[in-house]
């Protein structure tokens, strides 16, 4: 009884709440400035029930995405190419895509580094990764509250973390950030997760 219970609030009401945290006109905002970027062979990364498909630039007319939950994905403009891979383990070939698109991810894989790694392998040389995750403070004060907050929000939250440095991390992972920013937005609790990190990178150069 108590498995299906967790497993009926992971598969209904949790998706649920976190579209709704997930909805507001700012974060909207930022889902619209970033996905701007996006064009040729793409890969969302976590597409969960398709929250960005809305903000597609006009002439994106299929995507190819990967989730371990599938669920049915409904859109009018969009054609869907999902498949149940895992972001640390995917069967796509080296370099096959353009862009590869990763919003609000990264905050709940178990391995942030092999997930970026991987990103990296089906990431075409000059393709580009678009970010937009919630993460560490900048503040000491909430950093030292969002470690205390963790372990309770994981656990509400079907393993997101909220503490992760994902500039710290796409730089150790090989990757070049061309825009970053942080900035408070409104996903709550907002002092614990509301600290917005929004990138776009590159795979650096090896030096000749």
């Amino acid at each position: 009884m108590r498995n299906k219970l967790i497993n009926w609030y992971k598969a209904k009401i949790f998706p649920w709440l976190m579209d709704k945290n997930l909805g507001s006109s700012d974060i909207v905002k930022a889902r619209k400035s970033l996905l701007s970027h996006a064009k040729g062979e793409i890969l969302e990364v976590g597409i969960g029930t398709g929250n960005n498909l809305p903000f597609y630039p006009q002439n994106i007319k299929k995507i190819t995405a990967i989730d371990p939950y599938i669920r049915q994905i409904k859109s009018e403009d969009i054609q869907v190419d999902l498949y149940p891979y895992s972001c640390e383990k995917m069967g796509f070939k080296d370099n096959s895509f353009d862009v590869v698109v990763c919003t609000f991810c990264l905050c709940s894989v178990e391995d942030v580094d092999r997930t970026l790694c991987e990103i990296k392998r089906v990431l075409k040389p000059n393709g580009k990764l678009l970010i937009l995750e919630h993460g560490k403070a900048r503040n000491k004060i909430f950093q030292l509250l969002q470690k205390i907050a963790n372990p309770f929000f994981n656990s509400l939250a079907c393993g997101c973390n909220v503490n992760r440095d994902y500039f710290m991390a796409l730089e150790k992972a090989g990757f070049r950030l061309l825009k970053k920013s942080i900035r408070m937005c409104s996903i709550h609790p907002v002092l614990i997760a509301g600290y917005l990190y929004k990138a776009i990178a590159v795979i650096k150069k090896e030096a000749s």
